[in-house]
Formats: C-alpha cells, sequence, structure tokens
C-alpha cells in the first residue's frame, strides 16, 4: 500500500475571535481515498488532544489556486499571485487560512503523480478481470 503524502506549512489563519495569527498546517493526501485532501490543524488544548481536520475535495483545492470555487463550507480561491485562501465555515464560526501557493501546488503535484499509478493499478485490475469474466463466459 502507499503512503500518505504529507506537507508541512505555515499558515496564516484569522478567524471571527482572533486576528491573524502564524500556525502549522499539515496538508494530507491518502491513496485509499484519492478524492479528498485533509488539513490538519494542531490544537494544543485539553479538549481537542488531536487538533481538528477538515477533509474535502482534492479537485476544491486545485482549482483554488487557480480561480475562486467552492460553496457551502469549504471555498478556495488565489490571494494574489503567490498565496492561496482556504475559508472554513462550521454552524459556530469560520476562518480563512492563508498560504503561499507554491507549497500548495507542490502538494498537489505529487498527489496527481500518485492518482496516476493508482488509477494505472486499478485499470490494469480491470482489464484482468475482464478477460477472466470473457474467458469464462
Amino acid at each position: 500500500m502507499q503512503q500518505p503524502i504529507v506537507q508541512l506549512v505555515t499558515a496564516k489563519v484569522m478567524t471571527a475571535q482572533w486576528g491573524w495569527c502564524h500556525l502549522p498546517l499539515r496538508m494530507r493526501y491518502l491513496p485509499e481515498d484519492p478524492l479528498a485532501v485533509r488539513l490538519d490543524f494542531a490544537v494544543a488544548d485539553a479538549t481537542t488532544p488531536n487538533g481538528i481536520t477538515w477533509v474535502f475535495g482534492r479537485d476544491l483545492l486545485a482549482t483554488g489556486l487557480i480561480l475562486p470555487t467552492g460553496e457551502g463550507d469549504v471555498r478556495v480561491r488565489p490571494h494574489g499571485d503567490s498565496e492561496i485562501d482556504v475559508e472554513l465555515i462550521s454552524a459556530d464560526d469560520w476562518c480563512v487560512v492563508r498560504t503561499p501557493s507554491v507549497g500548495v501546488r507542490h502538494f498537489m503535484a505529487r498527489t496527481q503523480t500518485t492518482r496516476h499509478r493508482w488509477r494505472a493499478l486499478l485499470d490494469a485490475d480491470l482489464d484482468r478481470l475482464l478477460d477472466d469474466i470473457l474467458r469464462h463466459a
């Protein structure tokens, strides 16, 4: 099984209660869930010992590098030429995560390579299955 793709970045985060602050952020891609990406926020308090994770579509992040996209609880848009904003909205609160685009582009390129390998393996398995079915028909 393939290993997760992980990239650590320092993001600027703004919430309704707080102004901008710098926060470590981990972007994760799991090959067994190829359509999603995860943003992990490390939170050091007793109520959320493992931090907070937002899961959303990989394609939403990819499109947001180029043009504003998303509706509902996740929206992504370029911020100038060198940054990207991810807006996360819950029933109780919202935050904007701003990070350099170059790191997100690098992360997305690594996930694309993995998706191609995953797709090639799946195609080969489907071809073998179809051949087996046709031989026994």
